[in-house]
């Protein structure tokens, strides 16, 4: 049997020491700002029409790259792909280093001002996630920064909820059962959702598309992202509105 946990908080060293954690980034890439614009020297309409043709990979790679060998690392993933796409992923690279040189952010900025269509016809969920929090670094307005933080941190919980309830044996397009409710209350004393009257989901998310739809450079990926969320049937909002509609039914059946 796993001995029981001994420290009164979860995080024994306290959230001080977590920030430090996201503080302290790594050292920046050597000689990124060169890569950066030899790669996009071509233009980004040329490099949304030039297909990556890339090596196989070295067995001489070494885990702590400088530019030009993530790049090639970046252009391994995207082969076939549109060299831009590379691009992209190599100015958000240089936005999870500290101090990344201001040509990465006006490359990011510029690539989703002008090409943030084309993007989002070729990323996969993991690099729209990732252009997501890199607005939050290099976004130059206050919505950007502002929209971009709040849906990356309700993006990152969504992720930590949906893979607890995993464990708890329920697929997810399955509703919990309303007769099956745990005794008790919620962690810090708060007030539970309710089923007949709460509009907690639709306030959360209401503001979450308020904010996303401000700003026209953003608008496009973060209103995709919660367009997505609102259609998807697994997810956490809509097993809450099917159980809703349940209490609803049992409750009237009982005043007929």
């Amino acid at each position: 049997m796993e001995p029981p946990f001994q420290s009164e908080f979860t995080y024994p060293n306290g959230f001080a020491d977590l920030a430090n954690e996201v503080a302290s980034r790594r050292a920046p890439y050597p000689e990124m700002e060169d890569v950066l614009r030899l790669v996009s020297a071509p233009g980004l309409a040329a490099l949304c029409e030039t297909l990556i043709r890339a090596p196989a990979p070295d067995e001489t790679d070494i885990p702590h790259k400088p530019a030009s060998a993530k790049y090639l690392e970046l252009c391994r993933e995207f082969d076939g792909q549109p060299e831009i796409l590379a691009l992209h992923a190599l100015t958000i690279a240089a936005s999870r280093r500290a101090d990344p040189p201001e040509i990465a952010r006006t490359l990011f900025l510029e690539i989703w001002r002008d090409h943030g269509r084309f993007l989002l016809d070729h990323l996969d969920r993991r690099w729209q996630l990732s252009a997501l929090q890199t607005f939050r670094d290099f976004g130059e307005t206050e919505i950007q920064r502002r929209s971009a933080s709040d849906l990356t941190v309700f993006f990152a919980l969504t992720k930590l909820y949906e893979t607890e309830r995993l464990f708890s044996g329920t697929k997810a397009r399955k509703p919990f059962s309303i007769e099956d409710r745990a005794r008790g209350g919620l962690p810090m004393e708060l007030v539970g959702y309710s089923l007949r009257a709460g509009d907690l989901d639709r306030n959360l998310l209401g503001m979450l598309w308020q904010d996303a739809e401000e700003d026209p450079v953003l608008r496009p990926l973060a209103c995709r992202l919660l367009t997505d969320l609102n259609r998807d049937r697994s997810s956490l909002f809509r097993r809450l509105r099917l159980m809703r509609r349940a209490w609803k039914r049992k409750h009237k059946s009982r005043k007929t």
